[in-house]
């Protein structure tokens, strides 16, 4: 039996199976309307001359009146999707906006700058659109002290001995294991730099190789996580003449350097140049201003290799911050309580609305709060009014018309009359695939930054998305309502965590164990799965994308219990190939019959959108093989089946038989061997 349209899409439901569309309302084609209207003409008009081919004056009006209403009804069947919409919309599901690239910008200044210079969070920096019309602007997101300073020696310490090395041998196709084949506590990288001191605070860039076994993940933990036993912590000192000095681990993206990331370290200045004291006759080069890195105790799953070490980094969005701006009234067809003003700038990103109204706060007049001396109040911007209060300071935003909406006095404080009297003290606007830059953009800052050289990107932008498409807001909609932005069950986090990245394919949630298949109590562990490629490779998210999905868990949706560690893993895909015999009918053309069957096993295979109920291949489940074979049955020109085997990572299974894939695994379709013949011997369907 077929699922009805509004059960469509529920995990839970073991009944349910997948549907294209909505129901049907009124038939679209204007052929269907003639026949309809065709079947009525005996019983009303039977003086009309149905076999005139079209010389009756009625017949020739029916036509015409099939080609006017097709239009109509494809208009009428757009209500099933309307009134969804609506719905979603009054439950507070509004879809993913416009999202703005992320980028890593290094910023180089000239070796003869006397000291650091400050580049403040939010310095606007310019650079072509992706699209290749106009200029995108990106803001960096923390301050940043860039220092003249040049990384001019490596170390790599082993005991009581260290090696010297430079810095161009740092590459990604060699990477240098900082802490050995077999990292140790007592082992240590060493950073060398020479220039100013890099005062009060020195940021790097390290870029981390993922190992061949394991894919690339990011950790992010939430509110009062601590590190499991047994993983690496480091030091971090700086050499100075009276003896290393611990350096102020301000922030570590790297965890450690167990993936890539901003570390920013505080340092002292008295940070002066030595000779390395662990490597014997060390050349006079060797004065530098040494960082150490070293390993204090835990192991690591994979000894970590850095490709890549950049001086002043930081990250930047392609948004743009508007301050201070008055709001014009959106004039109404009807007075309305419920007032409506607009931004000047869209589209808007979400969140990022903050509002001033020049008026007395709605909750004095239910003494439920003493009245402030300043009649300015900040109002809260949230997805939906149905659940406001009459006293509730609250608005919505329309992030692509900016238009700004608040209550009417039962749903939300509604806004009184006045003039200039609603300011958005700050908002930004951005975003889309136009921030979606290539690596070496070329990036200008809007103000003057002393003694700058140049800024790059060494690495393309992450993230950018534009506005999520309606069929998909709808698609997404009935797993987002049962979440209410809480993530309490599996299936919760992953509609929630979709909505962290437009780079995000799909997401497998495993609660309390990692993707090896041990146990880990208070760890969440997530599988992302990348959108869809054109290059026919996996879809494996980047590391930017595997970040952003940690902290929107980590900072913005409620896991629970409090103090979840977060990792957040790219999906591993196995090669799968097909030996499939099959015997196509009579009068088929075979070439396009291979096709097809390659084309529909390929489909059941995808990570995405495949398997039995068409929502995505089940993590690490088997190859069924009477699965497999009422695939290939099913394609048109298929007579039947008679063997398949599947052969999984270059290991060949029993024929006829299901195959089992490993843990935590997709399935990725390569080469099928898909082979056509006139008669069939042995097991057929």
């Amino acid at each position: 039996m077929t699922t009805p349209w509004w059960r469509a899409g529920r995990r839970d439901d073991p009944d349910a199976e997948p549907v294209e569309d909505f129901p049907e309302l009124l038939a679209e084609d204007s052929r269907s309307v003639r026949a309809a209207v065709a079947g009525r003409i005996g019983a009303f008009t039977p003086d009309w001359a149905v076999g005139s081919g079209g010389a009756d004056a009625g017949v020739a009006l029916v036509k015409v009146f099939g080609e006017q209403v097709e239009p109509v009804a494809q208009r009428a069947n757009r209500l099933r999707e309307k009134h969804a919409r609506e719905q979603l919309r009054i439950a507070g599901v509004t879809g993913r906006g416009p999202r703005p690239g992320s980028v890593m910008v290094v910023v180089t200044l000239v070796e003869a700058a006397p000291g650091p210079v400050q580049v403040p969070a939010g310095t606007q920096l310019t650079t072509a659109a992706a699209t290749g019309e106009g200029q995108v602007v990106f803001e960096t997101t923390r301050d940043l002290y860039a220092t003249p300073a040049r990384l001019r020696m490596l170390a790599l310490q082993a005991g009581t001995r260290a090696v010297l090395l430079e810095p161009a041998e740092l590459a990604p196709a060699s990477p240098v294991l900082a802490f050995g084949g077999e990292p140790r506590p007592g082992n240590a990288f060493w950073l060398g730099f020479t220039g100013p001191v890099p005062f009060p605070s020195l940021t790097l860039a390290v870029q981390v190789a993922a190992t061949a076994d394991r894919q690339p993940s990011v950790t992010a933990g939430g509110i009062g996580t601590r590190p499991p036993a047994g993983e690496p912590t480091l030091s971090w000192e700086l050499l100075t003449a009276e003896g290393p000095v611990a350096a102020e681990l301000r922030r570590d993206d790297s965890l450690g350097l167990r993936q890539s990331g901003i570390v920013e370290l505080g340092t002292v200045a008295g940070w002066v140049p030595l000779r390395h004291p662990m490597v014997r006759d060390a050349p006079a080069e060797s004065t530098l201003r040494w960082l150490r890195v070293g390993l204090l105790f835990g192991r690591y799953d994979a000894p970590p290799r850095v490709e890549r070490v950049e001086l002043n980094a930081v990250l930047a969005e392609g948004a743009e911050t508007i301050r201070d701006e008055i709001l014009e009234p959106v004039p109404e067809v009807a007075p309305t309580p419920a007032r409506r003003f607009q931004l000047a700038r869209t589209p808007v990103l979400r969140r990022t609305v903050r509002l001033e109204v020049d008026a007395p706060d709605p909750a004095d007049l239910f003494d439920l709060a003493p009245a402030s001396p300043s009649g300015q109040r900040s109002w809260v911007e949230v997805d939906t009014l149905a659940r406001s209060r009459p006293y509730d300071q609250h608005f919505v935003v329309d992030e692509l018309s900016g238009i700004v909406a608040f209550g009417d006095g039962v749903r939300g404080a509604a806004v009184p009359a006045g003039f200039r009297h609603v300011k958005a003290t700050s908002y930004r606007t951005g975003g889309g695939l136009a921030t979606a830059v290539p690596a070496d953009a070329g990036f200008v800052p809007r103000d003057t930054i002393s003694f700058l050289a140049q800024i790059d990107n060494p690495d393309p932008a992450a993230g950018a998305a534009d506005p999520e498409p309606v069929e998909d807001v709808v698609a997404r909609g009935p797993a987002l309502v049962r979440a209410r932005g809480r993530a309490v069950t599996a299936a919760d986090l992953e509609a929630l965590v979709l909505q962290a990245s437009a780079e995000l394919g799909r997401v497998v949630a495993l609660t309390g164990a990692d993707v090896d298949g041990t146990t880990r109590p208070g760890q969440l562990t997530l599988i992302a799965v990348g959108t869809p490629r054109d290059d026919g490779r996996p879809p494996v998210p980047t590391e930017t994308t595997l970040g952003a999905v940690a902290q929107f868990l980590a900072g913005r949706v409620p896991v629970a219990p409090l103090g979840t560690r977060v990792v957040v893993r790219a999906a591993r895909f196995v090669p799968v190939e097909l030996e499939i015999t099959l015997r196509p009918e009579e009068e088929a053309d075979r070439p396009a019959v291979v096709l097809a069957v390659a084309r529909a096993v390929n489909a059941y295979l995808d990570p995405i959108d495949g398997g039995a109920d068409g929502r995505g291949w089940p993590l690490g489940q088997a190859l069924r093989y009477r699965r497999l074979v009422s695939v290939v049955a099913d394609v048109p020109g298929v007579a039947s089946v008679g063997r398949i085997a599947a052969v999984v990572g270059g290991r060949r299974g029993v024929p006829c038989r299901d195959t089992p894939l490993p843990p935590c695994a997709f399935p990725w379709p390569g080469s099928h061997l898909i082979v056509p013949v006139s008669e069939l011997g042995g097991e057929r369907r």
